[in-house]
């Protein structure tokens, strides 16, 4: 083997330091941690709901395993750039992307090479596969929820990147029926609070329940 160590993990760890949203106030500080695990819970559910409901020839795990890795190149050093940034005109997006593309190739060498083959489509992700489409759909999906959560808290800093997450949303919804099926059955719930989200669940009539037998029983 010719690497006897690798950084990989190391710098895949290193997502819980990146801060997304740089450049706006949050009531609620998003790390790039906490929304590579949301996006690849929300990617697992899209890629079942497309092979499961509608018969696609997609794998749910190869859509997450996208999901983890969509962020690559903010891990290995490009951190989060603000899209007003990133697209200010073309020639500034391109050179972006020449960047990221190449801290991308830096994070999978840092892998073994008995590895590299394996990480590199995760990593160095092909935007023509359904798998990758529906990771970025999630991450939409996800960024969505925390423009949604944010205005919520009354912080209207998100007021644009909402406008533009519901374009986004929108054009996912009319190419990937899973998008629309997801947002029918997930979305409102979503944006609930705890006790909207577990209204349902047996174990809350069953608290309600014991709590109201103690009471009367004078306990």
């Amino acid at each position: 083997m010719a690497n006897t160590h690798s950084a990989f993990i190391g710098l895949m760890q290193r997502a819980r330091n990146v801060k997304r949203w740089p450049l706006m106030a949050q009531f609620q500080d998003e790390m790039l941690s906490t929304h590579i695990y949301e996006a690849s819970v929300v990617a697992h559910m899209l890629g079942a709901i497309a092979c499961d409901v509608f018969n696609e020839d997609v794998d749910p795990d190869r859509v997450a395993a996208m999901a983890i890795f969509h962020e690559g190149s903010e891990i290995a050093g490009m951190s989060d750039i603000p899209s007003p940034v990133k697209y200010h005109d073309p020639e500034t997006t391109a050179a972006i992307k020449k960047l990221e593309r190449r801290f991308e190739a830096m994070l999978i060498k840092t892998l073994p090479e008995a590895l590299q083959q394996r990480y590199q489509s995760l990593i160095e992700q092909d935007k023509e596969d359904v798998h990758v489409t529906l990771a970025k759909a999630a991450d939409v999906l996800c960024a969505y929820l925390k423009c949604d959560y944010e205005l919520s808290k009354s912080n209207s800093e998100f007021s644009n990147a909402m406008q533009e997450m519901e374009v986004q949303l929108k054009r996912y919804k009319e190419k990937l029926p899973a998008v629309g099926y997801f947002c029918q059955i997930f979305l409102e719930d979503a944006k609930g609070t705890l006790d909207e989200q577990t209204k349902d669940l047996e174990w809350i009539e069953r608290a309600n329940t014991l709590h109201l037998d103690s009471n009367e029983s004078g306990e």
